[in-house]
């Protein structure tokens, strides 16, 4: 490795203690980085800034929680590189590294003991009713929720153009396999292994005794319709892993599928995801 990107929540890093202890211990080694400061707390698609004429870094050292690693997915899918996760979170299910170990872990990257994992990513598209066009991608999750307000919201949900079902509550959440212990996990639905090629659909305080959650392939098309004259439709809101937001309303139309894009992380140990799941949840 000859240069490093390391992407840091200062909310998690407030006096830069970690941020300058990675920085300093790849200049030891003869590694340049380039820092990044990342506001977790942001609600506005403001990406970080790079230096988009860069392709030279090899990979990106995220510091901080969950959060923070699905921010930084946009840039490591950008810039084509793998990333891996330095946990100052709670739980961290997207991070690889405890800031106990962080020296012995970059000091494996260096020797190249470390294999990557393709995880996938999903593509929204949001079609307005004046024919504008807003897309965007997410590792863990689109919601499609209220926005302001206490009514609930109905979103006509089709499936590869077929009509599957008119879901009434607070929303509606389509994960991947990576984000299934996110916020899906919070509204009841099921942990997903993170290779598997599927899509699952949760909603989200449901007006209906039957809620259970769907699991569709990853080759599935998702569309939802919003009628032209339903006034409760002016209160929703699209988000893409929480970060990118889009309001949405009458006549729009949102498509969700696979995105053809993937995220690469880094895996420094062989630990199964079930003991992961076992140590993050035992945790909890």
């Amino acid at each position: 490795m000859k240069r490093v990107l390391i992407y840091t929540n200062e909310h998690k890093d407030p006096d830069g203690a970690y941020t300058k202890r990675v920085a300093d211990h790849f200049a030891a080694k003869g590694v340049a980085s380039d820092v990044i400061i990342s506001d977790i707390r942001r609600t506005e698609d403001k990406d970080a800034e790079i230096d988009q004429g860069r392709s030279d870094y090899d990979c990106i050292i995220v510091l901080g929680g969950d959060g923070t690693v699905l921010q930084a997915a946009r840039e490591a899918w950008r810039l084509d590189i793998p990333m891996v996760g330095v946990n100052l979170g709670k739980l961290g299910f997207l991070t690889e590294i405890e800031t106990s170990a962080m020296e012995q872990s970059f000091d494996r990257l260096l020797v190249g003991d470390f294999y990557t994992e393709k995880r996938m990513m999903l593509r929204g598209e949001v079609i307005k009713a004046n024919g504008e066009k807003i897309s965007g991608r997410s590792l863990n999750d689109i919601v499609i929720s209220r926005y302001g307000g206490m009514n609930q919201i109905v979103l006509p949900v089709y499936v590869n153009g077929q009509f599957l079902h008119e879901y009434r509550g607070d929303g509606i959440i389509v994960t991947t396999p990576t984000g299934s212990s996110g916020y899906n996990l919070s509204a009841g639905g099921p942990i997903v292994e993170p290779s598997s090629d599927v899509m699952v659909l949760t909603s989200i305080c449901s007006h209906s005794l039957n809620h259970a959650s769907i699991i569709l392939s990853a080759d599935d098309q998702i569309e939802v319709r919003l009628p032209e004259d339903g006034l409760i439709q002016r209160q929703i809101e699209l988000s893409f892993d929480g970060s990118l937001r889009v309001l949405i309303g009458d006549g729009d139309t949102v498509r969700i599928r696979r995105s053809e894009k993937h995220t690469r992380f880094i895996k420094l140990n062989d630990m199964s995801f079930l003991e992961t799941l076992h140590k993050k949840l035992g945790d909890a």
